[in-house]
């Protein structure tokens, strides 16, 4: 294991924004993770764990501590009974995985195609998109404790997943690293039509019955018309959580937006589209210098260029405030601020 000094982290995020880590290093074994968490322990320094980069935006002024990036990668498909499990190193690309399952016609995260990022990442973070989430189809994490230097398996139910959330992003799964991910997968058919971009589609393809090959084409060409080109332009996909609110609260905003789409939550709750809410109110496709909102999707920001850190911040910050002095509802921000944003 090599322990570099003074790494842009830039390079290394889709946003393309960040400045130095004082340490760095790519973990490519368990042992070499225990190395890493050795180094900094003995020189008293904070760790950040880096998967794809696709979900940070890492401040200016960089990490002013150990960046330990991700690399295991290995793969273990197991069949018992109906099921098969694919179980996955934390630094394997998630859409390979997705793209795995598809050629291996199993069932369960083909609606997951094309989303940036680490098997690690994906699973802290409890990816959602066109109807399902990962946590569907997590049957156990392997992970790294940092205090105890133990490798250990949580069952799905220890990880505390709920929207965009999970124990791995709470304050007692801190000292957690995700090693390995088990997936698993139905050898059944059972595709999710439920979402409404992905019906429209079949729909307008007279396709009620598509393979499992027909909906990963069908949700490319769908985040293709919403999402920027990431060689293009930087960005960390949807910067903002869909809010949920009160069937009350929201009743009264569909009367006043009936465009937008409103669905089923938690304990008689109601999550709204946060996207629909934006273009409604006209937040789509502004622009302050380099920082905008994405003209075929508002939730996206977007770096056109030389964009910093503090400004995405900045901007983030006057949509939030726009937002709740329109409609009086608070959002939250989905991606990770990563370093010091106060300097």
């Amino acid at each position: 294991m090599n322990i570099e000094r003074n790494i842009l982290l830039k390079n290394l995020t889709t946003f393309k924004i960040g400045g130095l880590a004082n340490y760095f290093c790519k973990i490519k074994s368990l042992e070499e993770l225990k190395q890493a968490v050795s180094f900094a322990k003995q020189n008293e320094l904070p760790i950040f764990i880096l998967g794809g980069g696709s979900n940070v935006l890492i401040s200016d002024y960089g990490f002013e501590g150990l960046v330990i990036k991700i690399e295991l990668k290995d793969i273990l498909i197991e069949e018992k009974e109906k099921f098969i499990f694919i179980i996955a190193g934390a630094g394997e690309s998630w859409d390979k995985i997705v793209k795995l399952s598809v050629e291996s016609e199993l069932y369960g995260i083909e609606n997951l195609s094309y989303i940036p990022g680490t098997v690690g990442g994906a699973a802290a973070g409890n990816i959602g998109a066109y109807g399902a989430e990962i946590k569907d189809t997590i049957e156990s994490i392997e992970i790294f404790d940092t205090d105890t230097f133990e490798t250990l398996v949580l069952n799905k139910d220890e990880c505390g997943f709920n929207y965009r959330d999970s124990i791995f992003k709470k304050r007692k799964g801190k000292n957690y690293i995700i090693t390995k991910v088990c997936f698993k997968l139905l050898k059944k058919e059972r595709i999710n039509l439920l979402y409404k971009d992905v019906k429209i589609y079949f729909e307008n393809k007279n396709n009620l019955s598509p393979t499992l090959e027909e909906v990963r084409k069908a949700i490319g060409e769908i985040r293709n018309k919403k999402f920027p080109n990431l060689v293009k332009y930087g960005t960390a996909g949807s910067f903002f959580k869909n809010p949920v609110i009160s069937s009350k609260v929201a009743d009264n905003l569909k009367k006043k937006y009936p465009k937008i789409d409103i669905f089923e939550g938690k304990n008689g709750n109601k999550k709204i589209s946060l996207a629909g809410l934006l273009d409604n109110i006209g937040l789509k496709g502004i622009r302050d210098g380099d920082v905008g909102t994405f003209e075929n999707q508002p939730l996206v920001f977007v770096n056109y260029g030389n964009a910093r850190a503090k400004e995405i911040k900045n901007f983030s910050e006057k949509i939030i405030q726009k937002i709740f002095n329109k409609i009086k509802i608070k959002i939250f921000i989905e991606i990770i601020f990563v370093g010091d944003f106060k300097k």
